[in-house]
């Protein structure tokens, strides 16, 4: 009489040859199914793709002082810089100036109006700022937009250093000059929507040497080296076109 554990191993041996059946056969054809992987001889690490050493950018950007007392002054204006390496790059920029009256200035306008007093809200504004500055991006990377859209981007600092204009009414003409020395600190972010097109978002503090308005009795001050808070948005094209791997 067969014993219930012998029965039970006889109906295993069909199982076990089927296995060792299947085992055969994947083992045979495995060369021939890793000789079709498209990335079969290719490095594990891929050399990353570099947006900005050794291109050129051209821009245009648009520039506007924040916290003004009594007049804002919008610059816009053009921008080049050269990257020599992917986290370093000098370049330049020129902006003309446009004042514009804060509500401040405008309320003290509408006081004088009333009170019909010869007092002149006289003010200093900036004419233009031509600076050259030096750039580095310690971080740069990649994230996903909208589930699918790639967008390569950089944090970076800026130190810059440069001349701006500046023009005033009569009593603060008399005693500051025409222009100013212009340094400056700053820093944002950058965005790549394509190889060549890129959006800079940025945030500078820059130190002019200027009257800002006369006093309540009509009297200039002298001018003084004060921060200027300026917000900066610009549209950038790299040159070359094609990307170059990192080496």
């Amino acid at each position: 009489m067969m014993q219930p554990g012998h029965t039970f191993a006889r109906k295993l041996l069909p199982l076990f040859g089927v296995v060792l059946a299947v085992l055969s056969a994947l083992t045979a054809f495995a060369p021939a199914a890793l000789a079709d992987d498209v990335l079969e001889n290719t490095p594990v690490v891929r050399r990353a793709l570099q947006y900005r050493a050794g291109r050129q950018e051209l821009g245009v950007i648009f520039n506007a002082t924040l916290g003004d007392p009594y007049t804002r002054n919008l610059l816009p204006g053009v921008r080049y810089d050269y990257h020599p390496l992917e986290w370093l790059s000098v370049g330049g920029d020129f902006m003309y100036g446009i004042p514009v009256n804060t509500a401040a200035s405008d309320q003290i306008a509408s006081k004088v109006r009333v009170l019909n007093s010869n007092f002149i809200m006289e003010q200093s504004s900036i004419s233009y700022m031509a600076t050259a500055h030096v750039q580095a991006a310690p971080l740069v990377g990649k994230f996903v937009a909208f589930g699918s859209l790639p967008i390569q981007f950089d944090l970076h600092a800026t130190l810059s250093f440069g001349i701006a204009g500046l023009a005033g009414d009569t009593s603060i003409a008399a005693v500051q000059k025409n222009f100013s020395i212009a340094p400056g600190i700053g820093g944002g972010f950058r965005l790549f929507f394509s190889n060549s097109v890129a959006l800079s978002v940025d945030l500078a503090d820059v130190y002019l040497k200027r009257t800002l308005a006369v006093t309540r009795f009509g009297q200039a001050p002298d001018p003084v080296y004060a921060s200027n808070l300026l917000f900066s948005a610009g549209l950038s094209f790299f040159l070359p076109p094609n990307l170059k791997r990192a080496d």
